[in-house]
């Protein structure tokens, strides 16, 4: 268990989620802060 938790390879993994995450919240674009309740625009015909 102690040879996991100091390998590079966990760390570098755990590294990747949290970078990650901080650019997921940090580069949205400002419209998906909208409500799901405001229209969308149709840009496919629909069948």
């Amino acid at each position: 268990m102690r040879a996991l938790i100091t390998s590079s390879f966990l760390w570098r993994f755990v590294g990747g989620f949290a970078l990650g995450t901080v650019g997921l919240f940090a580069l949205q674009p400002a419209e998906a802060s909208r409500g799901f309740d405001q229209p969308v625009a149709v840009t496919a015909p629909v069948r």
